[in-house]
Parts: structure tokens; C-alpha cells; sequence
């Protein structure tokens, strides 16, 4: 040992030479003080007599169960204030144009994506109106001012009176990665995230965006562990900003709309996220159940929790429709100016909707009447040109799904009834068949004659 040696030791500093030559860890460090920032165990380990532990258990007793705030929910069942919420989808679905929407509607009050606006339901309801940033990583400041600008002029938004409480960012201008690599591999937390922060609760956001999510940290999307310092990197910005942190993520290939593990990456993601939506294009199965051209179904899009176990059958489904808005800002040199995408609300055609009780007497007496003299309907789509349901799809532009819904409702009903019957074009031979019943026909008469006429729109 060099220098001289200092005798002037105190019991703790003895203690720490004990617990070195008995081969114990290394103590913390004492500072200039003298003070300890941690304890060792004495003895057995036990908590010195009338001394409480550094780490207690909290007694329910201690908790009023009486006064529980309400979760604070911003809109719908989708943002919450203090947590994180992730929406995901395969490209080119509208992620970008559904949250601007959202956004804006936190940010007015109205409930832009409701089919009833004034009456909106619990899943379109702005909660609190509330300050919004928009931050996209992806795309540069003109292409946000062109999205933010459509669904301005598309929902007659007020921009006087969002000027001041809607922020847009772009990442390319200025990158907002809260977690990257130090100089040794490491992933770290970055100083942007107190930055952050601080000017989330100085500008009193309530909603921030961030799209895509992929490119704000610069983890590995597969690794749990560094995804788990990632999510809870957000979850420490929502709950200190006390605002409702929104990730714009992608789907892995494949993925299927309304399923957790089509996230890309880590199941942390899963894990960390408040709620988690994905948006999908209309497939070719819901297109022809709900009577949508091919070639129009990709307008339609339908949110889904991804957290439930399954998503609702098409028309129950929360439906949305991508429109194309011109913005009106040509140019000599670009004369035709830009359509830029925005999204509204879209209900989808019901089984029973636009079916009064005048056509569907109409339709009945024409399926009684037959296809052709001495030929009857049937109710099974085998019969080909004789089926029932070519006469509903022709006579109230319903599916085929439809048809054959209304089909077995009139069945269960005992509207229409199956039977035989001697087919002239069958040789006189007998095959299957519907007929109307006498009474339900005249019971469905007695309600179209009750029925307002078109002339008569206001009751009378």
C-alpha cells in the first residue's frame, strides 16, 4: 500500500473492509459527505427494530375507492391521455389521411369520422378537445401541408380556429429519435425525449402523432428486449406530457386485418401498446357480400381491434371511405394542381336496408308469379336461372350474400315455402320449388298500404 496509512475510519468504512476480505461485492461509493446511497443488510437482513424498509407494500386501506378518476380517454375507445395507442396496416390504406382526421377531430371537438356528427357513437366521440402535433418521419413539410389541407377543405374544418392549436413536423427537417446507439453498440435513450417532453406539456398537446414508427429509434424490430426500451421510452412521454401517444406502424407480410401478431416486429410492441388497431383495405369476400364493384373496394377501409379475439362480420364493421380531394393549388406549370387523399365515414349497404315494405310486396309477387310460364323459383342457387335470389339482387340491387340472407329469413319466417312441382322444361319431371304464403303476402299488402308513399316525405 503507498502513502500513509489512515486509521481515521468510521464503523461503515470498517464494515466495507470486513465485507471485502470475506469476499463480498463491492460496496457503493461514498460521497464527499460521507452519506451512503444505499444500505447494506445487517445481520439475518431484517429491517433495524422501529425502522420502516426503503421498499414497502401499499396497504389497500390506504387507497380511496371511493373517488376513482375515469380513464381519460381523447377519442372514441381508440386514444388515451397517459398511455399508448399503435394503428397498423399494409401500405397504401390511408393510415397517413385517417389520423390527420382523427387529429383534427380532437382538435375541433367534432366527431368528423361519424356517420351521425351530431350524435356520434362511443367509437367516433371526442372525448376532450384537446392541442394535436403531427410529426411524420417520412414525408417532407409540403406533402403534410397538402394532406392537412385536404381534410381541412373536405370536413369544412375552421382554420382559424386550429391555427394556433395544430402543430406539424416533419422528420426530414428535424429527426425524432428517442432511442439510438452509443458509441459501443448500446442502445440508449436519447436527450430528445426530455426535449420532448417539455415541449409537449409547454404547448399542452394532448394527441401526438408519430408516423411512421419504425423510424423513430433506431432498435432492432425483432429483438424483445430493446423493442421493450423503445415502448416504454413512449409510455414515459405519454404519462409524463399526460397525452395520448399515437404510433403509426406497419404490418408484417402477410398480415391479417383485426390480428395483433400482423405488427411488424417484436410481441413487446403488443405488449406495451394501450390499444392497438389495424386498418385494412375491403377484401374481395366483404366487396361482394356487401354489393361493392372490384374495382371500388379498395376505396373502402375498416378499423378493427387487434387486441379482440375477432372482428365483426362486414356490415357491423367500422367502415370507412378514402376520397381523393383536389386542394386548388395549380399552377401555370402544373395546371391540374394535386388530388390529395382524406377519409370519411362510409356505412355500408344492410341486408334490409333500402327494402320497403312496397318492394319487397313486389318482389314476393313476382317470385309467386314464377320465371316463365309453368316454372316455378326455387330457393337453392343450384336451380340456376330459377333461383329466388336473382329476383332480389335484380329488384333491390342487393349481393348475392344479401339475396341469400333475405332468402333464409323468408324461410325461418314462414314467408316462402319449399315444395315440388311438375317442370315443363324438365320433362314433367318433379324438382324442388318455393311458394309465397297467402297469408304473409297479405300481411306484407296490409303494411305497404300503411307505408308513406315517395310523395309523401313529410308523414302526412
Amino acid at each position: 500500500m503507498n502513502g500513509p496509512i489512515d486509521f481515521d475510519l468510521d464503523l461503515a468504512q470498517l464494515a466495507d473492509i470486513e465485507r471485502y476480505v470475506a469476499g463480498a461485492p463491492d460496496p457503493e461509493p461514498v460521497d464527499p459527505e460521507g452519506i451512503r446511497p444505499f444500505s447494506y443488510p445487517i445481520g439475518d437482513g431484517k429491517a433495524a427494530e422501529g425502522l420502516a424498509p426503503g421498499f414497502q407494500a401499499t396497504a389497500l386501506a390506504s387507497l380511496d375507492l371511493d373517488l376513482i378518476p375515469p380513464r381519460r380517454w381523447l377519442y372514441g375507445r381508440e386514444l388515451l391521455r397517459g398511455f399508448v395507442s399503435v394503428l397498423g396496416s399494409p401500405g397504401g390504406v390511408g393510415k397517413t389521411a385517417f389520423t390527420m382526421v382523427v387529429g383534427l377531430s380532437v382538435a375541433t371537438g367534432r366527431s368528423l369520422l361519424a356517420t351521425e356528427p351530431l350524435s356520434p357513437g362511443i367509437f367516433q366521440r371526442v372525448q376532450k378537445t384537446g392541442a394535436v402535433w403531427f410529426y411524420n418521419l417520412e414525408d417532407p413539410e409540403d406533402e403534410m401541408r397538402r394532406r392537412i389541407k385536404a381534410a381541412i377543405m373536405h370536413h369544412k374544418v375552421d382554420y382559424g380556429a386550429i391555427k394556433d392549436t395544430v402543430y406539424v413536423d416533419s422528420g426530414r427537417d428535424r429527426p425524432l429519435v428517442i432511442a439510438s446507439r452509443d458509441a459501443s453498440g448500446n442502445l440508449v435513450a436519447t436527450p430528445i425525449v426530455d426535449e420532448l417532453v417539455d415541449e409537449l406539456l409547454r404547448r399542452k398537446i394532448a394527441l401526438l402523432v408519430v408516423d411512421p414508427f419504425v423510424q423513430s429509434h433506431s432498435a432492432e424490430e425483432n429483438r424483445n428486449d430493446e423493442m421493450n426500451l423503445v415502448m416504454a421510452l413512449w409510455g414515459q412521454v405519454a404519462h409524463r406530457a399526460e397525452c395520448a401517444v399515437w404510433l403509426v406502424h406497419h404490418f408484417r407480410k402477410g398480415g391479417q386485418a383485426g390480428d395483433s401478431e400482423a405488427f411488424r416486429g417484436a410481441g413487446a410492441i403488443q405488449g406495451a401498446a394501450r390499444v392497438m388497431s389495424t386498418l385494412s383495405a375491403m377484401s374481395k369476400d366483404e366487396a361482394a357480400k356487401l354489393n361493392i364493384p372490384d374495382d371500388k373496394r379498395r376505396s373502402f377501409v375498416r378499423l378493427d381491434n387487434a387486441k379482440a379475439n375477432m372482428g365483426p362480420p362486414a356490415e357491423a364493421a367500422e367502415w370507412y371511405q378514402l376520397v381523393g380531394i383536389n386542394i386548388g393549388n395549380a399552377t401555370e406549370e402544373y395546371p391540374d394542381g394535386d388530388s390529395v387523399q382524406s377519409v370519411e365515414a362510409w356505412a355500408p349497404p344492410t341486408t334490409w336496408g333500402d327494402l320497403p315494405y312496397p318492394l319487397i310486396v313486389r318482389i314476393l309477387e313476382q317470385i309467386e308469379r314464377g320465371p316463365a310460364d309453368g316454372e316455378r323459383y326455387a330457393l337453392g342457387k343450384q336451380a340456376k336461372a330459377r333461383w329466388a335470389g336473382n329476383v332480389i339482387m335484380e329488384m333491390a340491387d342487393k349481393s348475392e350474400f344479401q339475396a341469400l340472407s333475405i332468402l333464409k329469413s323468408w324461410k325461418d319466417n314462414g314467408v316462402i315455402v319449399e315444395g315440388e312441382y311438375r317442370s315443363a322444361a324438365l320433362q314433367r319431371r318433379k324438382t324442388g320449388c318455393i311458394t309465397v304464403s297467402v297469408m304473409k303476402l297479405a300481411e306484407m299488402r296490409q303494411a305497404a298500404a300503411n307505408y308513406p308513399s315517395e310523395d309523401d316525405e313529410s308523414g302526412r
